[in-house]
């Protein structure tokens, strides 16, 4: 039962940390290609941008930069 519960846990913090990892480097790529094509929008990476990105994914990503459009 114990090993279960382990098991799950292990998975979830797995994904986890690949979605933080993959929306960091998402968040970066996006950054240069919208500074590489002169458009204004810019989400640094920050723990809060860093949480949104592991929690949600690419529509936390998504999401982000929509904000960041919508509040220049």
């Amino acid at each position: 039962m114990a090993a279960k519960i382990f098991n799950a846990i292990k998975k979830c913090l797995w994904t986890l940390i690949v979605q933080l990892m993959s929306g960091c480097l998402l968040i970066y790529i996006a950054d240069k290609l919208f500074a590489m094509y002169d458009y204004n929008i810019y989400v640094g990476i920050n723990p809060i941008t860093v949480g949104v990105s592991g929690i949600f994914g690419i529509p936390g990503v998504t999401a982000l930069f929509a904000i960041a459009n919508i509040l220049k």
